[in-house]
């Protein structure tokens, strides 16, 4: 269970990122299985957020992104990324 918990931290950390634009980038895998997670785009926002560890600079990037203005729609805010079937190692260095 460690070391599934820690694997999809792994995946999150990796694979979503903030955009120079302050949008969020979700992968395509991500949002194809979005009904396992959450209802609609916000909650799988909130349900990502909540699974990056506090430490992590991602999760103060999301927040400034989801804070910044309340005005904007947050399916506005959030960019898929297009799937990609190459298969990669992500190594610590």
């Amino acid at each position: 269970m460690n070391e599934l918990e820690r694997a999809k931290v792994e995946y999150l950390e990796a694979s979503i990122g903030i955009t120079s634009k302050k949008r969020i980038v979700i992968p395509k895998l991500l949002h194809w299985h979005m009904r396992d997670f959450a209802d609609d785009i916000e909650s799988l926002l909130e349900w990502t957020y909540s699974q990056i560890p506090r430490t992590g600079s991602l999760k103060r990037s999301i927040m400034e992104c989801l804070g910044r203005d309340a005005k904007v729609p947050l399916d506005k805010m959030v960019e898929i990324q297009p799937y990609e079937a190459e298969f990669r190692y992500l190594l610590p260095f």
